[in-house]
């Protein structure tokens, strides 16, 4: 048995080790392992370990519990009766507690006129390093994972406020964006000591690929077909990289036939989530444009791959309501950069700006070109007080025609024609029209936070 000695010296390059590897197992998502690692050490020497180095173990191990806590998205979860909010309460005090006993230790460490100045990209501590040296390194440490608790202290009200959003008519994912970027810029600097580079860069893969898919989402909704498209590629890097770092493999119940279930935490895969949703809108509202680049059989073959084919649902309604013609109409009107034409634009060749009619160009239309000669009926009915989720109707008894209409994002709607006269309260047409706008406004997405598993 090693004496009481050799325990307790000498406190440095045994202790660097124990962090690095724990802080390597989080960013692995190992947190069993992880805490196991610090309640091991926490027992192993709990009567010669300095006081700063035994605060630090019990505050990791408890900030692996946080961590799990946080990436599983329990603290969303909706329990009944007196645990209502419960899991939410827990990680906050856990957060707050955490965060008071590091900063405890950061204000109570030795200074060093050279250590408190150190470089952000400094290496890793020699091996060589005094009592006081290490002092301080902990003192750093401590500070720095003040401020990503802190970081995820927002985090933890951004993912709240967004999931309540999900219940509601409007919503400005501009804001959302605008949100993800200020927490990204305010905190993303303040972890940068080597040791904690695992935190960093989960955290800042969850920040990004949030950015670029909300990113996505504003750019698709003014039909941006390039910018939204990179913004898309960019958030699926980014999870590659994230899951190719967690080195989590997907599991599979034994004697199970179904799919392979992903160990990955719920955070993570409501991200996936988010992207293959809006993958599956990306395809509906860019169809024109992709078609022009494959055959039939293979659009339909990728469409069929995407988490939700859209296009294929408009297909089965308009057969089986006979509809006339279904499309979806932009409003370019004090759109920036409004181009005529789908696709992509070289953004130094001039274009000519959609004027009258033409300021309002059906993206996609089944089973038909645009029907201009139904153009000025549809245009009647897009107004500044056609309100998202609420269909409009209208009848024309000279042309015999039927309109129906609902928004789906700020600029873009659902238009269906019938040739003949339908009811305006036609169930199957009414229904289509709201579950369809509904699917593709996204705000079920945001919703699913608190389940992001199903």
């Amino acid at each position: 048995m090693a004496s009481a000695s050799c325990l307790a010296s000498p406190m440095g390059p045994r202790e660097e080790l124990i962090l690095e590897t724990f802080f390597s197992k989080l960013g692995q998502l190992a947190f069993d392992k992880a805490k196991e690692m610090m309640d091991k050490e926490k027992e192993a020497h709990k009567a010669f370990t300095t006081a700063s180095w035994g605060a630090l173990v019990q505050c990791l191990s408890q900030f692996v519990m946080a961590e799990k806590m946080y990436l599983s998205l329990s603290f969303l979860e909706q329990k009944r009766f007196h645990a209502i909010g419960r899991s939410k309460d827990n990680l906050r005090t856990m957060h707050l507690l955490l965060m008071q006993e590091y900063q405890r230790m950061s204000d109570s460490a030795p200074s060093s006129p050279t250590s408190r100045h150190s470089s952000p990209s400094a290496s890793l501590p020699s091996p060589s390093l005094s009592s006081a040296e290490f002092e301080i390194l902990l003192s750093h440490l401590c500070g720095q994972l003040y401020h990503f608790l802190a970081a995820r202290q927002k985090m933890v009200d951004f993912y709240e406020q967004v999931s309540n959003l999900g219940a509601h008519r409007h919503m400005n994912f501009e804001d959302l964006s605008t949100m993800v970027n200020h927490i990204l810029q305010a905190h993303g600097k303040e972890f940068h000591h080597p040791l904690l580079s695992p935190l960093r860069s989960y955290f800042n893969w969850e920040c990004d690929v949030l950015s670029h898919l909300l990113q996505a989402q504003i750019l698709m909704s003014e039909w941006q077909f390039l910018p939204s498209l990179l913004q898309l590629h960019s958030a699926h890097s980014k999870l590659q990289e994230w899951r190719n770092a967690a080195n989590v493999k997907e599991s599979k119940k034994p004697f199970a036939s179904g799919p392979k279930i992903s160990t990955m935490p719920a955070l993570f895969l409501w991200l996936a989530k988010f992207k293959g949703f809006l993958v599956s809108k990306f395809s509906v509202y860019f169809y024109a444009t992709l078609s022009k680049h494959s055959t039939p059989n293979d659009m339909k073959m990728w469409l069929s791959k995407a988490p939700e084919d859209y296009f294929s649902k408009i297909v089965t309604f308009q057969k089986r309501s006979d509809a006339y013609n279904i499309s979806l109409v932009l409003d370019t009107n004090g759109l920036k950069n409004a181009r005529t034409g789908n696709g992509y634009h070289h953004p130094d060749r001039p274009v000519e700006i959609p004027q009258g009619m033409d300021s309002y160009p059906a993206i996609l239309t089944y089973p038909n070109e645009q029907p201009m000669g139904h153009w000025p009926n549809v245009l009647m009915l897009i107004t500044p007080t056609c309100l998202a989720e609420k269909c409009s109707y209208f009848f024309d008894s000279k042309a015999l025609s039927t309109y129906f209409i609902v928004k789906i994002d700020p600029r873009i709607y659902l238009v269906v024609i019938f040739e003949t006269k339908k009811s305006e309260k036609d169930s199957y047409i009414n229904s289509f029209l709201t579950d369809f706008s509904a699917q593709l406004r996204g705000h079920w997405i945001l919703g699913s936070l608190k389940s992001p598993l199903k």
